[in-house]
């Protein structure tokens, strides 16, 4: 059988699970994504971490495994972590996991590598005493002359809390006390990330609702504050905000490019337990995806997430239509579609796969929409947005990115169509001009 939910720009795992996109970064003119990894079923009985390389951000080759958990302290899975370039060695950090009866037992873990291919465990640390073993995810960056290490955590009272340690030679780690602390991180907090524009500072997080009784998560989602990092700790100067409004993301990492971009991935799936087991590519041997990289910018204190450049110089346009209908099919090719609005829009639709997702604005409210694949019905995510000015939609095999006003809201969600050739369309009474391209990438990732 044809597999024709395979992904062309989302970068998928030859066999297995893929969750968390780890230890991004740039290394001997490459660009590293590590990911956990099951390569041995599709659930999450284990985890090690994968590797993605790429030279130009368009193709990808996966290398098959980085990092085991084959020693003591990360027996129960080498979990998410980050990376850095240092003195012409990759240094990546990640949390080591164990399990016994007497519960559970996190290390945070340093690798290094001189060649990107061999990677070698060096050392480690445990959790200090004021908080729990849910203590995980270490994201390195340097900041005022001194190397940070934020770690998702979680109080003695069971509340979400992110730790900082500082170090000044990525080795030897001192533990300096909470970095930043909210009602809205629930009752713990997973994959922090900071992110540094000069006189204000993001902070990335993903809080858990979590079943104290069988240790294990209810509900979780990403979000961001906008502040400032004052005496080592972090000033929030807005209220939390979802990074992504659709309904498959979770668990971003940043890091900087040689451009100085700040580049952007995440685990594009919030799937149910049910949802997994039911998930049509389970059949072929592999689930899940990462979403497309984006950049993330601040501009006038609003967080913008932009399909890369990379990926918008292999449009090859396809029809330009200025008309209230526009009906389009896609086979095997990844679409962009892109409308610019003449004036400010006050109402249109647009209907993929024949009714599989809708995207409708009305009354200020954009409604998105899919139908489940594991009982058919309709599920909605609903945001309010005053006026909206441009939309950009990337629609490959089984992934869907939507990006309004240039980044200022972002909808991601993975779709299941029940046939190989889809046929989509675009309703809209507001002038506007509706591009549809084709995106030339060449081989395929994975």
């Amino acid at each position: 059988m044809k597999n024709h939910y395979k992904n062309k720009i989302h970068l998928e795992p030859p066999q297995g699970l893929i969750n968390d996109p780890n230890g991004l970064s740039y290394f001997n003119g490459e660009y590293y994504v590590f990911h956990q990894w099951n390569r041995f079923s599709c659930n999450h009985t284990y985890k090690e971490w994968g590797l993605f390389k790429s030279k130009d951000l368009l193709t990808w080759e996966h290398k098959g495994s980085a990092i085991l958990p084959d020693s003591q302290i990360d027996s129960h899975g080498v979990y998410s972590g980050s990376a850095v370039v240092a003195e012409d060695k990759l240094r990546i950090f990640y949390t080591g996991n164990t399990k016994s009866k007497f519960g559970r037992k996190s290390y945070q873990c340093l690798v290094e590598s001189e060649d990107g291919q061999t990677f070698i465990k060096k050392s480690s640390f445990e959790t200090p005493n004021n908080l729990t073993e849910h203590h995980r995810d270490p994201k390195v960056f340097y900041f005022n002359n001194t190397w940070h290490m934020l770690i998702g955590s979680q109080n003695l009272n069971d509340r979400g809390t992110i730790a900082l340690y500082t170090s000044d030679n990525l080795e030897e780690w001192h533990y300096q006390g909470i970095f930043f602390e909210s009602p809205k991180l629930e009752q713990m907090c997973e994959c922090p990330d900071l992110i540094d524009f000069g006189e204000q500072q993001v902070l990335l997080a993903c809080p858990q609702k979590r079943n104290v009784f069988e240790d294990t998560a209810i509900s979780s989602y990403s979000g961001y504050y906008i502040g400032k990092i004052v005496n080592q700790s972090f000033q929030s100067f807005t209220d939390f905000s979802s990074v992504d409004d659709g309904f498959d993301f979770y668990a971003p990492q940043t890091f900087r490019d040689p451009k100085g971009r700040c580049l952007m991935w995440a685990w594009m799936s919030r799937m149910s337990e049910q949802e997994e087991q039911a998930c049509p590519t389970k059949m072929f041997g592999y689930m899940h995806c990462l979403t497309m990289p984006r950049e993330v910018v601040l501009e006038n204190g609003v967080l913008l997430q932009k399909p890369l450049e990379e990926f918008l110089n292999q449009r090859r346009t396809l029809e330009i239509d200025y008309s209230n209908w526009f009906i389009f099919e896609q086979k095997e090719d990844v679409l962009l579609f892109e409308v610019d609005f003449f004036e400010t829009a006050t109402k249109f639709q647009m209907e993929l796969a024949e009714g599989n997702v809708t995207l409708t604005y009305r009354n200020n409210q954009l409604s998105l929409k899919r139908q489940s694949w594991l009982d058919n019905q309709m599920q909605a995510k609903l945001i309010k947005i005053k006026e909206i000015k441009k939309l950009q939609a990337f629609i490959d095999q089984s992934s869907l990115e939507i990006f309004i006003n240039n980044g200022e809201k972002v909808m991601s969600l993975r779709y299941f169509p029940k046939t190989p050739n889809k046929v989509h369309q675009f309703n809209c009474d507001t002038n506007h001009k509706a591009t549809l391209s084709k995106i030339e990438i060449g081989e395929e990732n994975g």
